[in-house]
């Protein structure tokens, strides 16, 4: 489905963001981002869905140690001419649904733009936080289904060979669900950015910045992207989906031994 068309555009994926608007929407979704991830120096992250690498190369800018993931081989060629100069990040190949690591081997577990495409999000979510380690954190950036972004790229994916012909989109109150039926918590801290229109021309551009200040506290819910972030507990609770289901509670319970057995280690 979306990963051959991943690997067609893949060499031209980034063009946008060289253009006024896309560079201003680029440095509003980082700054956001920034502000949930908080970098600490060191840390052991994975970006999901990595795609180009213009994440995971700010994010090994800012001293962590990070490994990149995507589906796509042409997203990842590009990747790898973008960061290859950094030796605190390594790319690889691999599905959000079933990632090759061991469970707990992340401080902070990042996904933007990544959950619009799989084919399952429940399972890539589940997978994405098996990953974190307790008192570790995962930022999730989602394309937000309430803003004229998402009617814009819909109607425009109908035109021409797009990306988000494929493309979920999500609300605020979808992710948070989302998140909570798939890793047991009920504590979400977010946001949402880019509050300027896709048709914006050079004078919005330039006012892009004052709006944000102004539109986050007040419209908080219609931001083009939304951030949320969600941190797993140092003592850890079963999913409160499966709670429902005593047929797989034996799975849950050996999840739990495991990780009370690495905390002892």
């Amino acid at each position: 489905m979306g990963k051959a068309l991943f690997d067609r555009l893949a060499e031209s994926y980034d063009a946008w963001y060289e253009t006024p608007l896309g560079r201003k929407v680029d440095a509003l979704e980082k700054e956001l981002l920034f502000r949930f991830i908080n970098p600490v120096q060191g840390a052991k992250v994975l970006d999901g869905g990595c795609g180009t690498g213009r994440l995971s190369l700010e994010l090994a800018r800012r001293g962590l140690s990070v490994t990149g993931v995507d589906l796509s081989a042409g997203m990842l060629e590009v990747a790898r001419k973008r960061t290859g100069h950094r030796d605190n990040i390594t790319l690889m190949q691999a599905d959000l649904e079933k990632l090759p690591f061991p469970s707990f081997s992340y401080d902070l577990v990042v996904a933007v733009t990544a959950l619009e495409f799989t084919p399952h999000p429940d399972t890539a979510v589940r997978e994405l936080w098996r990953l974190v380690k307790p008192g570790g954190s995962m930022v999730v950036g989602v394309l937000n289904a309430w803003s004229p972004w998402a009617w814009h790229r819909g109607r425009r994916s109908r035109k021409v060979a797009s990306v988000f012909a494929h493309a979920r989109f999500f609300s605020p109150w979808k992710l948070k669900a989302l998140l909570a039926r798939n890793t047991g918590e009920t504590q979400f801290s977010w946001s949402s950015c880019v509050f300027i229109p896709p048709w914006s021309g050079s004078r919005l551009v330039r006012l892009a910045v004052p709006l944000e200040r102004i539109a986050r506290p007040l419209f908080r819910p219609l931001g083009a992207l939304i951030v949320m972030r969600v941190d797993k507990r140092l003592v850890m609770r079963p999913v409160v989906e499966t709670e429902l289901r005593p047929g797989i509670l034996t799975g849950v319970r050996a999840r739990e031994s495991q990780a009370t057995q690495m905390r002892s280690e």
